[in-house]
């Protein structure tokens, strides 16, 4: 039977991987980017200088209001917990708009352009840095990006089943990674072992992540879950906020792991078929 598995597994991966690796590394590049966004555009997110008289929500939307176009709504402001952060409005269109506002001298910083870098890595991660087609039609990009990740599960799946030992002797060498035997058995260590640490958290983004790139799935998690998973809180185990810098440093890992394992199982594969015979 794992013979079985091991042939799908490998021939799932041959085709799919080099997408695998896109998504997964893409996905990588965007866990810290409120963190690296916030630091390069500092002037929008922090006040120039903290004092006692703080302008009232009402003050700051009264403020607001009248530089924003007719058909956009203020929908909430957003009051930080730290006293040296901006004021956050957030607006009814376009999707994720915000106006950053200096609660205390009254300045409207205003709205925050997403990095180029980042804008890019969304791109690649949801699309293949395709464009949604202005007349209708398949959206490629999305298209593949939603069928190699509902592969990617069953590659996965088929992944974990393959590495199960055979015997409790070897399960010690399934779980290490040697870095002084060659770059052939560092692979192999980083692809069987780093593969079954990362393989349940790249499990959740996946299965998360087809939520946006199947309304059919979208609507089936929806109907299976109901009300106990919100949109949050999916994207939440999606990017692994949910537990604050150490699951995200985690998800972070995953994702490398993730954009490596297709990479090192083509190396394994090559050099087994035409490489010399060697045992690893």
């Amino acid at each position: 039977m794992k013979k079985i598995f091991k042939e799908l597994h490998i021939w799932l991966s041959m085709p799919l991987g080099l997408v695998m690796s896109v998504i997964c590394f893409s996905g990588a590049m965007l866990v810290f980017e409120k963190e690296i966004t916030e630091k390069v555009q500092k002037e929008y997110y922090f006040v120039d200088k903290v004092s006692d008289d703080a302008l009232s929500i009402e003050q700051v939307m009264a403020m607001v209001e009248p530089t924003l176009a007719d058909d956009v709504e203020i929908k909430n402001v957003v009051v930080s917990e730290e006293a040296e952060r901006c004021y956050k409005v957030n607006l009814s269109k376009p999707k994720h708009a915000a106006v950053f506002v200096d609660q205390y001298s009254g300045e409207i910083k205003g709205q925050p352009e997403r990095l180029p870098f980042f804008r890019t890595m969304f791109r690649l991660h949801r699309w293949l840095m395709d464009s949604r087609p202005q007349e209708g039609g398949i959206f490629w990009g999305k298209m593949i990006v939603g069928v190699s990740t509902l592969l990617m599960v069953i590659i996965i799946i088929t992944g974990i089943i393959i590495w199960i030992p055979k015997n409790i002797k070897n399960l010690k060498t399934r779980l290490s990674i040697n870095v002084r035997k060659g770059w052939r058995r560092f692979c192999y260590d980083l692809h069987v072992a780093g593969g079954i640490y990362a393989a349940l958290l790249i499990l959740a983004m996946a299965l998360t992540g087809l939520t946006w790139s199947f309304e059919w799935y979208r609507d089936g998690f929806n109907e299976i879950f109901g009300e106990l998973i919100s949109r949050k809180t999916i994207r939440a185990i999606h990017v692994g906020s949910w537990g604050g810098m150490t699951t995200r440093i985690l998800w972070f890992l995953a994702a490398m792991i993730g954009a490596a394992l297709p990479l090192t199982g083509y190396y394994l594969f090559f050099k087994r078929k035409f490489g010399k015979k060697k045992e690893v």
